[in-house]
């Protein structure tokens, strides 16, 4: 289950804990995205992963790209720049977290409204 969360709540906690809430979040979406998807979890999903320069980067642009194929699994018609969530958000206050949140939260919606519509149907 795609859990949701507060894009500027998760932003200050990462900001009041110096960033270890960050680590927390980043290994939690990737863990949902990838039992969403049905996707096994690499090396580039673990908080760990978000330590080591460059590779970092690496790990925000593929969790971009899963997150646009769970939006695509859904029919949803949200997408996310692999190149913005890299690049641009990671350099304008960290705001990869809230770009990348808010899409999820859209994720989320999506999910519970067709688990809603699927307990209609049954």
């Amino acid at each position: 289950m795609i859990r949701k969360q507060g894009a500027w709540g998760l932003w200050w906690l990462c900001v009041i804990t110096f960033g270890i809430y960050y680590l927390v979040w980043y290994d939690r979406i990737n863990d949902e995205l990838a039992a969403f998807t049905g996707n096994e979890r690499g090396a580039w999903t673990r908080w760990w992963s978000q330590l080591i320069p460059f590779y970092n980067l690496v790990g925000l642009h593929r969790t971009a790209k899963r997150l646009n194929d769970a939006h695509a699994r859904v029919g949803s018609p949200t997408r996310v720049s692999p190149f913005v969530t890299w690049f641009w958000a990671t350099g304008w206050f960290a705001s990869q977290t809230r770009y990348l949140q808010r899409r999820i939260n859209i994720l989320a919606d999506v999910q519970v409204s067709h688990q809603a519509g699927a307990n209609v149907h049954a």
